[in-house]
């Protein structure tokens, strides 16, 4: 099931993004830590004030996390020993529907190398690298885009 973000979620969400990020072999130690440091509770719930989050949820666990500001997908991420079961597909459609068409022709995201073969299969077209600095740190990402008529 596929639902609004809610405050007591966050410590389960928290620990899935951290579970995402020691298994993602694209970030080096120093950012890990830098990105593990940041990551909190407290960081998930500023999250859902600032833009729409939502959680897949099965048998009272939180499995995956999408968040959505506007047209950019700001997070989107799996449990690890949950992918390739559609979840992700699955908060990739339900927060597409949540962007205004009408205003906006294109969603977008900064794809994390990894999962750059995830959003080309949903439909998303590659348009060029881009890094973010975090704390002297590089993240290497891939600027991706899609049609917000279909997935």
């Amino acid at each position: 099931m596929i639902r609004q973000f809610q405050s007591e979620d966050a410590p389960a969400c928290s620990a899935l993004l951290l579970a995402c990020l020691e298994s993602d072999p694209s970030y080096t130690p120093a950012l890990r830590e830098k990105i593990r440091c940041s990551e909190t509770p407290q960081s998930m719930r500023r999250r859902a004030e600032l833009f729409y989050v939502a959680v897949y949820e099965e048998q009272n666990r939180i499995l995956g996390v999408a968040g959505l500001e506007l047209n950019e997908i700001r997070i989107l991420f799996v449990s690890p020993e949950h992918r390739r079961h559609r979840i992700g597909r699955s908060l990739l459609e339900h927060v597409k529907t949540r962007v205004p068409a009408v205003l906006f022709s294109d969603i977008f995201v900064y794809a994390s190398i990894p999962s750059v073969e995830f959003y080309r299969a949903c439909g998303f077209r590659e348009n060029g690298p881009f890094s973010f600095d975090i704390g002297g740190e590089m993240l290497q990402t891939v600027f991706m885009t899609s049609s917000t008529a279909a997935v």
